[in-house]
C-alpha cells in the first residue's frame, strides 16, 4: 500500500493511475496452431490477489476512485520454443511444467503465449 500512497502524492488532482496486470492462472502456449500446454502462473495469481486487496484498501480509504476496468487477451510471440522457454522461465510466479519444457525444446517454429490482462483506470481523489 506504501507505493499506492506515493503514487497518490505524485499524481495531479484528478490524475489517472493506469494499472495493468496479467491475470491468467494457466495461460495457453501454442505453436503452428497446436496447443503445447499451459504455463503454471498460480503463484503469480496469488500475488495479484494481494495487490487487489491493497487497491481495495486504498479505494475504501478514499485515495482513488475506480473509473474503468476491462480485460483483454495479449499474445506474446517468440521465434521458437527455446526462446519462449528462456523468457517465461524468468517471469515471477511462473512455473513451466516439465512436459511443456520438453515441447518448448522441440519447437523450432514460432510459439505464442496468450494471457488475459486486466486494465484498470483509477482517478486520484482529492
Amino acid at each position: 500500500m506504501h507505493a499506492l500512497h506515493n503514487i497518490h502524492t505524485a499524481l495531479a488532482p484528478d490524475g489517472i493511475l493506469v494499472d495493468t496486470q496479467p491475470v491468467s492462472a494457466r495461460p495457453p502456449v501454442a505453436s503452428e496452431g497446436r496447443r503445447l500446454g499451459s504455463l503454471d502462473m498460480r503463484d503469480w495469481f496469488d500475488t495479484i490477489h494481494a495487490v487487489d486487496e491493497r487497491f481495495a484498501d486504498t479505494i475504501a480509504g478514499g485515495l482513488y476512485e475506480l473509473q474503468h476496468e476491462s480485460r483483454f487477451i495479449v499474445t506474446d510471440s517468440y521465434d521458437n520454443g527455446p526462446e519462449c522457454l528462456q523468457t517465461v522461465s524468468g517471469w515471477r510466479g511462473t512455473r513451466v511444467p516439465p512436459e511443456l519444457s520438453q515441447r518448448f525444446a522441440a519447437a523450432a517454429s514460432p510459439v505464442t503465449v496468450q494471457q488475459e490482462v486486466r486494465l484498470r483506470l483509477l482517478r486520484r481523489s482529492t
